[in-house]
C-alpha cells in the first residue's frame, strides 16, 4: 500500500474514532438531561447536572488528542517508530 493511502485511512480512522467517541457523549449528556428535567430539585438533580458537564466537558480532549493524533500521522512519526 503506497504510503500516501495509508496515511488517508490512519487520518479516517482517527477522525472517524474521534467522532463516535463525541457522539456517544452527546448521546450520554442529551439521555442525562432528558432524564433530568422532570427531577425534583436537589442532591440528585446536582449530580445529573455534574454529569452532564462532564460528558460535555469531555469533548474538548477528545478534540485536542485528535488533533495530535492527525500531527502524528502527517508527521510519519508512526512510520519513523516501525523501523526499529
Amino acid at each position: 500500500m503506497p504510503k500516501n493511502t495509508d496515511q488517508r485511512v490512519r487520518r479516517a480512522s482517527a477522525i472517524r474514532g474521534a467522532l463516535t467517541g463525541i457522539a456517544a457523549r452527546l448521546l450520554a449528556a442529551a439521555v442525562l438531561v432528558w432524564v433530568r428535567r422532570n427531577m425534583p430539585d436537589g442532591v440528585l438533580s446536582t449530580l445529573f447536572l455534574a454529569l452532564i458537564l462532564v460528558e460535555l466537558g469531555s469533548i474538548i480532549p477528545t478534540i485536542v488528542v485528535l488533533k495530535q493524533r492527525l500531527n502524528e500521522i502527517e508527521g510519519g512519526e508512526e512510520d519513523a517508530a516501525a523501523q526499529y
